[in-house]
């Protein structure tokens, strides 16, 4: 990734212009931006407070594109809190730029907010977090009895997860919707046809839905690749 002349291009904003463009990082300005994320990562604590309003979003897979009109539909950074849910790459055909975006944002520390990254099961990040006083992030598969008695002992209104393909972009589990699924891969493996969301929460906790289908430019690149059919 090298700006004109030939010139290397030395910080995150840059960067994220040249990710923009179609281009990967060189290897140096990829240990660069290692280095200044774990700088961040370090202070950080494994359970944050994360002030609202915050769009919370699901899996991304590598679907560099479309991750790309999330931040078109749900706001662009510093102007939008985001939480990433994990599951970042594979299985799409973009996931070195998606990490590298992912991290280029998470570097510009001088431009908060910072977007939270949480570790999926193919995720890399190594953090977890909490939402605002009444808000957590779990996973796994709970019956509804469990989820009720957790909120209620917990002082929470809402459990958010991930991981689990939903066709409408998102699912409350159960009646009283407390425990809420949430996808961000709009077609998922270039075939699947669901549509994307994320969640956005106003500075009172409202939730509002975003949803979002996949972008040309995300099948385009796509088309000459086959997608693994047992994530299918």
């Amino acid at each position: 990734c090298n700006g004109k002349n030939g010139v290397n291009m030395d910080g995150p904003d840059q960067w994220i212009d040249c990710l923009r463009g179609g281009k990967i990082l060189s290897e140096l300005q990829l240990k660069a931006v290692c280095e200044l994320v774990k700088e961040i990562l370090v202070e950080e604590s494994n359970v944050q407070l994360v002030s609202s309003p915050v769009t919370v979003c699901g899996d991304i897979h590598g679907q560099f594109y479309d991750l790309l009109e999330l931040f078109r539909v749900g706001g662009e950074l510093p102007t939008t809190n985001y939480v990433f849910m994990g599951d970042f790459v594979d299985r799409g055909h973009n996931s070195v730029e998606t990490f590298e975006m992912l991290l280029c944002l998470k570097a510009r520390s001088d431009s908060p907010p910072q977007p939270r990254c949480l570790k999926g099961s193919c995720g890399t990040s190594t953090l977890s977090c909490r939402y605002p006083d009444r808000i957590t992030l779990l996973r796994g598969n709970h019956e509804s009895r469990q989820v009720t008695q957790f909120n209620h002992l917990n002082g929470l209104d809402l459990i958010c997860r991930a991981h689990q393909l939903v066709q409408e972009g998102y699912s409350y589990m159960f009646p009283d919707k407390n425990l809420v699924t949430v996808w961000s891969a709009p077609n998922y493996c270039y075939r699947v046809g669901n549509v994307a969301a994320i969640l956005a929460f106003d500075e009172h906790l409202n939730r509002e839905f975003k949803l979002f289908r996949e972008v040309p430019e995300s099948s385009e690149h796509a088309s000459h690749r086959s997608a693994v059919p047992y994530f299918l």
